[in-house]
């Protein structure tokens, strides 16, 4: 829960981050999480690191902001992307 009982984890409830989630997120993740990329938050997307369809959650840890590049090559099936022990992601074009 957020400040005034706001809920922050929404699960399989909403599809889509909710502006107090996404105002969570900016506040912990400074910028795009894609590694070496260091776009304000304020122009990021908030991406599902397991997608929706596959029975992702919108929880803030599930969640990540990417720049519009960076989430165009998160959903382009000739990159793959993990995420980092420190938190960023790293996109690496398919074999």
């Amino acid at each position: 829960m957020g400040g005034d009982g706001q809920v922050l984890d929404a699960g399989r409830d909403s599809r889509f981050f909710q502006p107090i989630q996404r105002k969570a997120m900016r506040l912990q993740q400074k910028c795009c999480q894609a590694e070496g990329c260091d776009m304000p938050p304020e122009w990021c997307d908030a991406h599902h690191l397991d997608p929706w369809a596959a029975g992702g959650k919108t929880n803030l840890k599930d969640g990540a902001l990417l720049c519009p590049h960076h989430h165009r090559l998160a959903h382009n099936a000739a990159f793959i992307h993990e995420r980092l022990p420190d938190g960023t992601i790293r996109f690496t074009r398919r074999p």
